[in-house]
């Protein structure tokens, strides 16, 4: 069972590999990049 699992996990990698390829998606650039904008909050008084 354990072998099945690794073997079906390795074949969904290559698959993700050749349609998204081997850098981050768009979305967590930015993410990263709207969250280092944020750096200071304002608190009212």
């Amino acid at each position: 069972m354990k072998k099945l699992i690794k073997k079906w996990l390795k074949k969904l990698e290559e698959a993700n590999k050749e349609s998204f390829g081997s850098e981050p998606l768009d979305c967590c650039k930015l993410g990263k990049k709207a969250n280092t904008v944020q750096t200071s909050k304002k608190t009212s008084q």
